[in-house]
């Protein structure tokens, strides 16, 4: 009897001979566009049914944002509006003392952050069309507001819950392995959550200063989950950083590049593994990645939607070692693509894990709500087909 999926993705992280190619799809992004429109069946609601939906496409469960049975409650580390009630891993955290007020008027969801004799709003717009929020207005407007976001920080706490983890872990059993999230990293934290790109390019060089201070002041509050971290059930973590070459490979080095391999020797002596979510271009920044010592490079988009193609993903990592995760666009799983060019993109994949097995096939990003699932069922009949290495 061969490897079960747990199994197989444990020993891929652990370095050890893996008999088969794993095939991983993030489901979450179509499960939630289908409980919006009020469609999807029952029987893949809630923890078990997101289980059935994966065996029944034939792909590994993985990640999960939301408990969608459950009332909303609680602050994500995602920042993303999934139905239900975040999952953030092994840990809970609150910013204590702010005031947090979230007002829904018609597509545009504010949320405030009410600290002291300070108010910081944060606007999106949601978008019918696509089933998700947009930012329209990212709560620090200047770099004046940074210092009050450094006392909100100095708020946050971190709790450790791993019932959640313990829960989805013992439902899925040997058919995959909740990856739990890390928090933010600074830098994605003020890029993504608190300025965007376009605040933060101009503060970095306005006042760098203010900017040094605010990802040291969020990297100090994060020392509070890696200590929940390092003690929890978990053994396999996710950066979900949201990186993209474009964006980040500039600011890497001087705002990442040490906080990402202190991370990693931290989880590391502890015997946890990490993937990092990369899932923008790839020039410039899956090299900077791997060499913090990160154990895998996770939602690579290559061509032909990405800026790098799947025979060089090795190349730009400059890594034989690191495990490289992705190489299915999730665009090709809807009426864009044709049949022939994911059976093309899956033997391309098949031909890559072949000459070096530290690779998993991944959907690159998320499954959206206009995908045919019977593409999915094909690329796993297909990944079924030729997963032994002697095959």
């Amino acid at each position: 009897m061969g490897q079960s999926n747990k199994e197989n993705f444990i020993q891929i992280f652990r370095g050890e001979p893996a008999d088969r190619i794993l095939w991983i799809a993030d489901l979450t992004y179509w499960r939630d566009s289908q409980i919006i429109k009020g469609i999807l069946p029952d029987e893949y609601r809630g923890i078990d049914g997101f289980l059935k939906l994966h065996k029944d496409l034939g792909v590994v469960p993985y990640y999960i944002y939301a408990l969608d049975e459950q009332e909303p409650d609680g602050m994500s580390v995602h920042q993303i509006g999934a139905p239900g009630r975040p999952f953030n891993g092994v840990f809970q955290y609150s910013f204590e003392g702010v005031d947090i007020e979230t007002i829904v008027n018609g597509t545009i969801l504010e949320t405030k952050f009410h600290y002291q004799e300070k108010t910081f709003i944060q606007k999106k717009a949601y978008l019918p069309q696509s089933f998700c929020y947009a930012f329209i207005q990212y709560p620090i407007q200047k770099a004046e507001d940074l210092k009050c976001l450094r006392k909100i920080y100095e708020q946050c706490i971190f709790r450790s819950n791993y019932s959640d983890y313990l829960e989805i872990g013992e439902k899925w059993g040997d058919e995959g392995i909740p990856i739990a999230p890390l928090p933010r990293s600074p830098l994605s934290a003020l890029i993504v959550d608190w300025m965007g790109i376009e605040a933060f390019t101009y503060a970095q060089v306005d006042e760098p200063i203010e900017i040094q201070k605010t990802i040291d002041c969020i990297d100090e509050s994060n020392d509070q989950a890696f200590q929940i971290i390092i003690k929890s059930p978990a053994e396999i973590f996710h950066f979900c950083d949201n990186l993209s070459g474009t964006s980040y490979s500039s600011f890497f080095p001087r705002y990442a590049a040490n906080y990402y391999a202190r991370r990693f020797i931290q989880l590391h002596q502890a015997g946890k593994k990490a993937a990092v979510h990369i899932d923008g271009t790839l020039k410039g920044i899956l090299n900077q990645v791997a060499a913090t010592g990160a154990d895998a490079l996770e939602a690579l988009t290559p061509d032909p939607v990405g800026d790098v193609t799947v025979e060089d993903l090795r190349k730009e990592s400059q890594s034989e070692n690191i495990i490289l995760w992705g190489g299915l666009p999730a665009v090709m799983f809807t009426p864009f693509f044709a049949r022939e060019d994911l059976i093309k993109q899956v033997n391309r994949i098949q031909k890559q894990w072949k000459e070096n097995p530290r690779f998993i096939a991944g959907s690159a990003d998320q499954i959206p709500p206009d995908a045919d699932l019977d593409y999915l069922r094909l690329a796993s009949e297909l990944f079924n087909r030729g997963r032994r290495i002697d095959s």
